[in-house]
């Protein structure tokens, strides 16, 4: 077929005979009789008793209706909430009581926990300073300290040259 042509097909090439689908029910109704799929025409199969939906709504309701005793709840969700209640107090006073009777102050913190805090605050230099009054500090204090010369070689093989770089 050339590719022109597939384009001008108005047809799909498939045909119904007239009154098919009117007689259709009836042809597969015949062909299930004869093969006994079902045993007769006037017993098709199941049957309903005679005004069984009339009745068979008071039929159920008859068998909700039992007045029996109401249930009760011994554990009811109030006697949960109150004694969950009292703990959350009591655990609470506790931690407080035990949080008061330590008391923190500068000597009881390790001296590496404050060099690690203050290392990462990234303070500078200036601000460090101000923390010193000039009265405490003389020039004493740092004239009379001895350096190695093998803590000054080792201090500066481990700097960068450019820390040494004043702005």
């Amino acid at each position: 077929m050339k590719k022109e042509n597939i384009h001008n097909i108005k047809s799909s090439g498939f045909e119904v005979p007239e009154d098919y689908f009117d007689t259709l029910e009836d042809q597969l109704l015949e062909r299930i009789y004869e093969k006994e799929l079902i045993t007769s025409k006037e017993n098709p199969g199941f049957t309903v008793p005679n005004n069984y939906f009339d009745t068979v709504e008071d039929d159920i309701i008859s068998q909700f209706n039992t007045e029996e005793n109401p249930v009760i709840r011994l554990n009811s969700r109030k006697a949960l909430y109150y004694v969950t209640g009292f703990a959350a107090s009591f655990v609470l006073l506790f931690s407080l009581y035990i949080a008061n009777s330590e008391k923190i102050n500068i000597n009881t913190i390790e001296t590496a926990s404050i060099e690690n805090y203050l290392y990462q605050e990234d303070y500078s230099n200036e601000d460090l300073a101000s923390l010193f009054i000039t009265d405490d500090i003389s020039e004493t204090d740092f004239i009379d300290v001895n350096i190695s010369n093998e803590t000054i070689n080792e201090y500066l093989e481990n700097t960068d040259t450019e820390d040494f770089i004043l702005n």
